[in-house]
């Protein structure tokens, strides 16, 4: 059994980070499940996977359909792209619609949470759907004594910071991220991530009048960096198909302060894997009893870090391998 994965313009096309980290994820494991594969739709294979819409994709997929199994990645939804970029909000119910005859080619629909499962549902796609998470590499991002005070020099960083990764969007709760911060000026706040050129002009207000404690690193070039730097991943996005940064975050043992949103549930506790809150002034005294609680701290990192290993690449290959062979 050979697999065609296959994404948009491959690892040279920035669709988000989240996909491109899911992407080169699962190539990740598929070697360690010993799956042979290929990026390359012009080689042989016997089943396609699909991670992104687009031209080639629907190309891809119109052409395989009944001659090859057809599994698609339910990486993108008509919610998460809502409150994004520019015009996201007026094209998103159009996209619903597109992704409901797009997922409604597939043998098989992956998604990557249960809440995405749900998602994909009520498009009314009539493709069984299985929950595989995108993983994470959790020897890639656990945590080191080495890298960190290296990572911090490199940002020039000192004493307790909050920190968020991700692309800077007001879905990701960039807003209530700056909002909080207003709240504990003694607290240092950065948020690692590039500022999109297509994203809202509100992003734009938010990011040119946030308060002085906060800064914009931009992107980074090695993503374990901003982990190592950083203390409390403090992360209030209002929609997430699963999170990679959450799971990279978790499995660097960092405690997680999360929204109390329809997407994390089930999935993160509060009290348990992290701290959840709703308003600026709830994340505001979580945020300030981590900071005084180092023994709350380190129980929320570490049961997080568990949380984390349940989605290992380990897990993921074999997960797929499963799936692909039950499809040929």
């Amino acid at each position: 059994m050979k697999v065609c994965l296959y994404m948009e313009h491959g690892r040279r096309h920035a669709w988000s980070g989240g996909i491109r980290r899911a992407y080169e994820n699962q190539m990740k494991a598929l070697r360690a499940a010993g799956v042979d594969f290929t990026t390359d739709p012009r080689e042989r294979f016997d089943l396609l996977d699909v991670h992104t819409f687009g031209p080639r994709s629907v190309y891809l997929v119109e052409k395989y359909t009944g001659r090859r199994p057809v599994v698609i990645h339910g990486h993108t939804t008509a919610e998460d792209f809502a409150n994004s970029f520019v015009m996201s909000d007026s094209i998103a119910p159009y996209l619903g619609r597109f992704l409901r005859y797009f997922y409604g080619k597939a043998d098989m629909l992956i998604a990557p949470s249960p809440y995405t499962q749900d998602v994909l549902r009520r498009y009314e796609v009539d493709r069984p759907i299985e929950v595989v998470s995108n993983g994470v590499d959790v020897r890639r991002f656990q945590p080191s004594a080495r890298k960190r005070p290296q990572a911090r020099g490199r940002y020039g960083l000192t004493g307790t910071v909050v920190f968020a990764v991700g692309l800077v969007l007001l879905r990701k709760g960039v807003d209530m991220f700056c909002e909080v911060a207003s709240l504990l000026p003694a607290l240092s706040f950065v948020w690692f991530g590039r500022v999109h050129r297509a994203v809202k002009a509100e992003t734009l207000r938010v990011v040119e009048s946030a308060p002085a404690n906060v800064r914009f690193a931009g992107y980074v070039e090695d993503v374990t960096d901003a982990y190592a730097a950083g203390d409390i991943f403090f992360f209030p996005s209002l929609v997430e198909n699963e999170g990679i940064a959450i799971l990279e975050a978790a499995a660097a043992g960092k405690p997680l302060v999360l929204r109390e949103a329809e997407c994390f549930a089930g999935r993160y506790v509060h009290e348990e894997n992290c701290l959840k809150g709703a308003t600026a002034e709830e994340f505001a005294d979580h945020l300030q009893r981590l900071f005084a609680d180092e023994a709350l701290r380190t129980r929320l990192g570490e049961t997080a870090k568990v949380f984390a290993e349940r989605h290992s690449l380990d897990k993921v290959g074999s997960r797929l391998r499963e799936i692909y062979t039950r499809l040929m």
